[in-house]
Parts: structure tokens; sequence; C-alpha cells
């Protein structure tokens, strides 16, 4: 229980509080402290938030429209009269053309079923590869009750002996089927040594005691046949249900064999310019990339007011809500004035953007060109969609190289970099910098949904300042309680000698 000094007249609370203010500003100056820690761990944060929802925007190999795949350069759209039997689509560097297209026959695997009914308990069968020299046969014998009660079983054990003994066939249960389906590895009719077929054999005889006759599995060659506008023809016949001539990729889908007896119409193909998708997904990511480098430029550039630390409770208590929510932002800006970090990724960003050495082309010929700002808009550019747009009509090969195209193969080590695309650098520098669990940063900061969010060195930190201010206020309660213990002692020595001197007045006779 605290004394109020009635005897002393003493404001003791007041007196204690006064006593206490060095060693609160000690525990304050620590909270501030931890506060700035965490501040800059939520920027950082921020920073690897954004740099990553950036990456997996534009460079996550996986979304099939990204700019990293070589596919998604092509200038050129086509339409075709039956996109049911043949597809086409433009490449980087493909050129508008109008085509006939007929297919004969799809390229195919070889493949053959073995009916339920041609099996029996006890029973077997031979697959035999063709080939010179003819490879060894391999025998399934034993077929059990439980097998063919559970075919996928027997297929289990089919797989196991086909892989053990190299044989690029694999088997699969098929319920509609009604049986084992066999299929090859590879499509087409092979080569004249090693042709894409085997047969199965030893099968017996059926119920009815007639012998069951060998099945036979052979791999088909695509054949078709390509007219350009210029009635130049290309003959067909490939283990491959897709070609590519001058850039463009033609897919057979199905024949085109019409009537009785089938003949084999045309599929008309019209190829046009159209480079908007393109465009849009370049400047789209040009401009997601200025907002990311204007945010690290402002981050790395503002200056620290150092009239405005993290409030304490107390402080917070005479303050609204409004209030106290500027103030924390006025807190927050010049945090990461100067940050090696934050500056280092920026640079490496700036660095990698540069247009490729050695190329015919630069980024600022086609119309993206660095912003003349050492400001906010330091490493940013502009795009002339214009001057973009006519680069991609007359090369969009050669603009592709210049923004995401790989060195050659055998380039030395420390030339790579330089022979690479713009976009394919930045790509490697986000990855390094900003997604990897390896990242510096994230191991400095940690980054949410991994195990590095409550492992990292700022965290650490924290904890060390949270661990110092329970210290500090176990001191501090310490030294208040012993104070107001002194008080209270002089209280009751107070009470002690006002009672002595009124028993002296009385004494002495008022």
């Amino acid at each position: 229980m605290r004394v109020t000094g009635l005897a002393s007249g003493l404001d003791v609370d007041q007196v204690v509080k006064d006593s206490m203010k060095p060693y609160r500003i000690k525990v304050d100056q620590t909270k501030q402290k931890r506060d700035i820690v965490e501040m800059k761990q939520q920027l950082y944060r921020d920073v690897l938030k954004d740099s990553k929802d950036f990456y997996n925007k534009h460079f996550d190999v996986s979304k099939q429209d990204s700019l990293l795949k070589s596919k998604n350069w092509g200038t050129t759209k086509f339409e075709s009269t039956d996109s049911g039997a043949v597809s086409v689509e433009g490449l980087a560097g493909g050129k508008a053309d109008n085509y006939n297209v007929s297919v004969t026959q799809l390229a195919s695997k070889a493949t053959t079923t073995l009916i339920t009914e041609h099996m029996k308990e006890g029973g077997s069968f031979t697959l035999q590869m063709e080939g010179n020299p003819m490879p060894t046969p391999i025998t399934i014998g034993d077929i059990t009750a439980d097998e063919l009660k559970d075919l996928s079983k027997l297929a289990e054990r089919v797989n196991k002996k086909l892989l053990d003994d190299k044989i690029d066939v694999t088997v699969k249960y098929s319920e509609f089927s009604n049986g084992l389906v066999f299929e090859s590895g590879s499509m087409g009719t092979g080569t004249v040594d090693k042709p894409n077929k085997f047969k199965i054999t030893g099968l017996g005889s059926d119920k009815d005691g007639a012998a069951i006759p060998n099945l036979i599995a052979e791999g088909k060659n695509a054949t078709a046949t390509i007219t350009n506008s210029r009635g130049e023809i290309r003959t067909i016949d490939g283990n491959s249900n897709k070609v590519v001539y001058d850039g463009v990729e033609f897919s057979f889908n199905d024949t085109t064999l019409v009537g009785e007896p089938p003949s084999a119409k045309n599929v008309r193909i019209t190829g046009k310019t159209d480079t908007k998708a393109t465009v849009d997904k370049i400047v789209l990511l040009v401009n997601d990339y200025n907002v990311l480098m204007e945010k690290l430029n402002k981050m790395t550039s503002e200056k620290r007011n150092k009239n405005y630390m993290p409030l304490s409770e107390d402080q917070k208590k005479d303050m609204s809500e409004s209030e106290v929510k500027l103030w924390n932002e006025k807190t927050k800006q010049g945090q990461l004035s100067r940050d090696p970090d934050i500056t280092g990724i920026a640079n490496k960003m700036k660095e990698a953007m540069r247009s490729m050495q050695g190329a015919s082309i630069s980024l600022e010929s086609i119309g993206i060109k660095p912003v003349k700002d050492y400001q906010s808009k330091n490493g940013t550019f502009t795009v002339d969609v214009d001057k973009l747009t006519k680069a991609l009509e007359s090369n969009s090969e050669e603009v592709m190289n210049i923004i995401i195209g790989n060195p050659p193969e055998g380039t030395p080590e420390n030339e790579k970099a330089s022979k690479t695309g713009a976009f394919r650098r930045l790509k490697a520098v986000l990855y390094d910098e900003t997604v990897t669990a390896t990242s510096s940063l994230i191991k400095k900061v940690g980054i949410e949904g991994s195990a590095s969010f409550s492992n990292n060195d700022l965290t650490r930190s924290i904890e060390q300042y949270n661990k110092k201010m329970a210290d500090l206020e176990k001191d501090f309660a310490r030294r208040e309680q012993s104070l107001y213990s002194k008080y209270s002692k002089l209280e009751v020595m107070m009470n002690k000698y006002n009672s002595q001197q009124s028993m002296m007045t009385q004494q002495m006779g008022g």
C-alpha cells in the first residue's frame, strides 16, 4: 500500500515518480531502439514482398504467358479453317504468311491391348521388341487369381520387369479398354535397326480352344504436306505431330481425310502480324519495375528526422489515434536512408537493365529509354510504344534476344552476365537477392511463410532488446519499491515525532 505523505506533507507519488525518471528513460530508450529495429524489419519485409510479387508476376516460367518463354515472342498470329485438325503458332522471328495444310496420318506410339478374356490363372505371355540385333524377350508367367481380380497389380509387376530390362514400354490397366494397355515411350516408326514395334505372343487359346492370335503394336509417323503462299511444298514424314519452319509452329491434331475412299482436304492457314500482346507485356513489366525502383529510391534517399522517435505509452495517452498514426509515419521515414542492403539491390537491378554487350541493337534503340532523373526516378525507364512495335514487326527475334536472350554455349563464366538479356539478368538479381532462402537479406530479416520468419538476425536482436527491457523493468520495480519503503518509514517517524510534539505541547499548557 502506497503512502500519501499525510504526515510529512510530501506528494510521495510525485517525488518517487520524479526520482525514477532517469530509470524510466532507460526503459523507454531501450524500447525505442527495439521499436526502430521492428520498423526496419517491417520495411525490409515490405521490399521482399513487393519484389517477390513482381518476380512471380513476370518471371514465373510456369505461367503460360511468361515473357521468358520464347514462344510468347511471336508477333504473327494465325487463323485456321479447322483448328481441330491443324493449329499454327507464330514463334519469335516468324513471319506472316498463308498456308495450305493436309494431314493424312498422325504420329503415334506403338500400342496394343491385352483384354481380360485372353488372360487366365497360371497363364503367361511374352513381349518381344523388334530390332537388329533382336532384343531379349521378356515373359510374364504364373498370373495369379489375385492379379486377374485386380489387373492393376499385374500391370505393376509387368512395369517393374520392363523397367529392370530397360524396355521402353509401359503398361496400365484400363477399365474402358477392358484389359492391359501396352504403349511404347516414343512416337513414330523408329529406325531400321530399332523400329518402334513390338508384339505380345504366347497367349495360348481362348475358352473355345481356338488359338489367340499374337498382338502387334507399331508406331506411326506423321504424314502431311504444307504449302506456302509461294507454292513451295514441304512433305512431312516424322515422329512428331509438331513441326517448325521459319519460326512458325504447325501442330497436327487430327487427319484431314474426308470422303470414301478418303482423300486429304486442305486446311487454310491465314497469318497476320500482331505485336500488341507482346508490347503490352513489355510495357506492363517496365511499369511495374519502375514502381519497385522508385520505392527503393525513396527508401534510401529519404532523410531521417531524429525529432521523431517511437512513442512511449505515456506519450500515446496524450495524443489522438490520428496523431499517433501520423507520428509513426514520420518515424518510419528515413529509417533505411542509405541502407547498404537496399542500395545494393537497387544498384544490381539498375546494372541488370543495361543493354547486352555486343548486341546489334540496344534497349534504347527499341524504345526502352532510361529516365534522366537522378532522384526518385533514377534507374527507371520510359517505353516508346510505336518504336517498340516497329522493332518487333521488323525483327522480333532480335528484340527477344536483347531482352531475354541467353549467352551462347561455351561463353566464359565472367562474360555470361554481359551477354544475357536484360529481363533475364533482372530475374537472376531478384531471385538471388529477394526470393531464394539463401538471400542475405532474408537471413537478416526473415520472410513470411518460411522458417526464416522467426529465425533471423533482426528477430534475434528484437528478442535481446525484449530481454533487456524485462531486466530493466524488474530493476525499475525494485528501485521504485525501495523508494516507497523509505518514504513509508519517513511517514512512520514523522507520525511519531508529531505525536511526541503534541504531548509536549499539552504538558506545557498548550
